[in-house]
């Protein structure tokens, strides 16, 4: 018995029901594929791990959706779309029907198994399957020009769990901006590529202790005129602005500052910001421009609470992928103002032994 799947192999349809979107996406490539086509008697009862005797090649599309959970694979028919299994995230399975020959004969095939496994983010490899018939339609693809799919709607859970404007204080804009200022001349980056190479937040979480409620402070008391003794006291609202500012900064190995961004994380996590073709591993031009990782996480935070005297900075070399710290020196500011956060921000980086060495720029 032989089985050749012609022109309507691929055709609809998948009986699995479609899952939520909730769970991470699947590392496979979406795009253009060169398929082959080959045959296994008796049908593989484990993985394909290639097909070595094809008797067809073509091209394919292969598209990515509901974040990862559903693959579609458009050839000549309608697409024949499979579902990833819950257990087992590289093996997709679904059905197809469509007309093939068995015994030299024509049949119509009808809801018949596929199995898809995901070898590589741009390598898979399958079987159809036909009632009656002890072999299957074995099958390669091979990526030829891909890109990642877009999982831009895929995190919308987690932003729902983000903390709202109520939870957060704001970070003062102009101290920021000065900060800012500061790290940038004592790590030699030019004023036009701070916003590339620096990363500030400019909101923070509330903690028990800035979110204490409100105060009743007595007439006469400073915040408080003393014309209204005896009528009633003044309450007092705790700030929605803060002047602890915390700025971040990436390294790579030889100690060159990365590009870097916050984009998308609903806790401000810094990362590096690649170009799209250093990120996208399935661009066939990834490899021209690939970032470094970062290896190291300099941090500065500079503490300056005016009311209480106060006008220091922390800095710290952390790993980038544990988050543990390596290095650290706090610095107590000498005067206040500008120039103190400057020498405070100076004294503690040489501490911490001055770890940047220039800026990584792609070619």
């Amino acid at each position: 018995m032989t089985m050749t799947i012609v022109r309507r192999t691929f055709v609809t349809l998948a009986a699995s029901p479609v899952v939520s979107q909730a769970s991470e996406a699947a590392p496979v490539c979406e795009g253009e594929y060169i398929v082959a086509l080959g045959t296994a008697r008796p049908a593989v009862s484990g993985k394909i791990s290639g097909v070595p005797d094809s008797v067809l090649t073509a091209p394919l599309r292969v598209d990515v959706k509901e974040c990862g959970r559903v693959l579609e694979f458009h050839g000549e028919g309608e697409p024949v779309i499979v579902i990833r299994d819950v257990a087992d995230p590289a093996r997709y399975d679904g059905t197809w029907g469509g007309d093939t020959i068995i015994d030299n004969e024509l049949v119509h095939v009808v809801d018949a198994p596929v199995r898809i496994d995901v070898l590589a983010p741009d390598h898979i490899t399958g079987q159809f399957f036909a009632p009656g018939s002890p072999e299957s339609r074995t099958w390669e693809l091979t990526l030829v020009d891909g890109r990642l799919p877009d999982f831009g709607d895929c995190n919308t859970s987690a932003a729902a769990d983000a903390p709202t404007y109520d939870d957060r204080l704001t970070v003062d804009p102009v101290l920021r901006s000065e900060v800012i200022g500061i790290v940038a001349d004592e790590l030699g980056v030019p004023s036009d590529q701070t916003g590339r190479y620096i990363s500030a937040l400019r909101s923070v979480a509330k903690t028990r202790q800035s979110d204490e409620g409100v105060t009743e402070i007595q007439p006469g008391e400073p915040g408080c005129p003393v014309e209204l003794t005896g009528v009633k006291t003044c309450r007092v609202f705790p700030p929605d602005t803060t002047t602890i500012v915390e700025v971040n900064v990436l390294l790579d190995a030889e100690g060159r500052l990365l590009p870097v961004t916050t984009e998308g994380s609903a806790t401000g996590r810094v990362r590096v910001d690649a170009p799209e073709a250093a990120t996208d591993f399935c661009s066939p031009n990834a490899a021209e421009t690939e970032m470094p990782e970062a290896e190291r996480r300099l941090r500065f935070k500079f503490l300056a609470v005016e009311e209480d005297g106060i006008n220091d900075v922390q800095a710290g070399v952390l790993d980038a992928r544990t988050d543990h710290f390596k290095k650290a020196h706090y610095a107590e500011g000498k005067t206040g103002g500008r120039q103190g956060r400057a020498d405070a921000a100076d004294e503690a980086y040489q501490a911490i032994g001055a770890p940047v060495t220039g800026l990584y720029r792609l070619p």
